[in-house]
């Protein structure tokens, strides 16, 4: 099997450059569900859309169940908001209509983080992948699709973004830890293949496949094994599928983002201290070293 190093130049295409005469609409309005009274993580969401928007996110949409908005109001910044209904637990409860207005004008789409599995998560994860948008599935959505396989039947197209670790890589394929973690590259290249979509399996080194091209990202650092670095890089990715056509290229440079910003908090925190908003604040400068500084189209 032939793995690629993700390279710097890689990642400049998918950041790509901007037109002078150009809005926030041109790169992309970024749904990312999530949330739970449970696991409501009102910070990381804020921080997970934050990354989007440092990745290039023209406007970052957080849809959440209304049970945890007041928690969540005050660590949004220029994100926007979108409730959805909540069951009495603080789950989300499935709705069209309501599902229908939070994704009208979405490029792509982030969903998992802190849903829990105590609400309607089948049904909204069905409903997003009926959407054929680029999607990214994570946390509980990965936990979701592992007991429902069969809802990726539901999609409109290839356009899936898995990012499990190899816990949930686990869950999802009935393969234990210690078989995956022997050959990632080999087992996220077959999974891959055999479910239609790209996979990227986190880990000290990162395997992102199609089943046809494995890339390999191996930047980052030990101070990224804090929670909600894994939200980070859902909110990168999810910001370059809204721009770019190649998936499994745009997740590779997701990772190689993330894993540089990462570095780059570690110089600065230590790895010991520092924590995921770190490398959020990172992620700009990690985009310039990888050749996304500002090149203007005149047109």
């Amino acid at each position: 099997m032939n793995i690629v190093p993700i390279a710097p130049e890689d990642v400049g295409r998918m950041i790509g450059s901007r037109s002078r005469n150009s809005n926030k609409g041109d790169y992309g309005y970024i749904g990312l569900i999530g949330g739970s009274v449970e696991y409501a993580g009102a910070a990381r969401l804020a921080y997970m859309a934050t990354s989007a928007m440092r990745s290039g996110a023209g406007v970052v949409r957080l849809i959440v169940p209304d049970a945890i908005v007041q928690a969540l109001l005050p660590h949004m910044l220029e994100c926007t908001l979108k409730r959805l209904p909540s069951e009495p637990n603080g789950c989300i409860r499935f709705d069209s209509g309501a599902m229908r207005e939070a994704t009208t004008g979405l490029k792509s789409i982030g969903i998992g983080m802190g849903m829990g599995q105590k609400g309607d998560n089948k049904e909204v994860l069905e409903y997003v992948l009926g959407l054929g948008l680029p999607t990214v599935i994570d946390a509980d959505a990965l936990n979701t699709l592992a007991r429902a396989p069969a809802i990726l039947g539901k999609r409109k197209n290839d356009k899936i973004v898995l990012t499990p670790h190899p816990g949930e890589f686990s869950r999802l394929t009935g393969l234990d830890v210690a078989s995956i973690l022997k050959d990632p590259g080999k087992y996220c290249a077959e999974y891959a293949a055999s479910v239609g979509v790209t996979v990227l399996l986190k880990g000290a080194d990162t395997y992102i496949s199609d089943g046809r091209r494995t890339y390999l990202n191996t930047r980052g650092t030990p101070g990224m094994a804090t929670a909600g670095s894994g939200d980070v890089l859902t909110g990168i990715i999810a910001a370059l599928l809204a721009r770019n056509d190649d998936v499994t290229l745009a997740a590779a440079a997701g990772a190689y983002i993330a894993g540089v910003a990462g570095e780059l908090a570690a110089k600065k925190y230590g790895d010991v201290g520092m924590i995921s908003p770190d490398t959020v604040a990172c992620i700009a400068e990690a985009i310039v070293f990888c050749g996304g500084e500002c090149r203007h189209k005149k047109q």
